[in-house]
């Protein structure tokens, strides 16, 4: 036995791949939780970044959410795929 397998297990067999299948209500919450934790702080950082721009940053959120929004759109959908 390797380290390797040690650590990661064994391969599985084709013929084992849907008795160990995961389905959203499992796959969810072991896979989001990473997504939204390092999307949560990006609003924050946007603003933050702004803040030089003082009152002319307010013209520029709205497109920066959008972006945001985009991005967390994408990983949805990434996430879903997988699952």
């Amino acid at each position: 036995m390797t380290l390797k397998d040690f650590l990661l297990g064994r391969r599985l067999a084709n013929s084992e791949h849907e008795e160990r299948k995961i389905g959203a209500f499992e796959a969810v919450p072991a896979m989001g939780l990473d997504g939204l934790g390092s999307s949560a702080y990006g609003p924050e950082a946007a603003l933050a970044a702004m803040i030089g721009l003082g009152a002319m940053s307010r013209q520029y959120i709205g497109p920066v959410m959008v972006t945001i929004l985009a991005l967390l759109a994408v990983l949805y959908v990434s996430y879903w795929q997988t699952i």
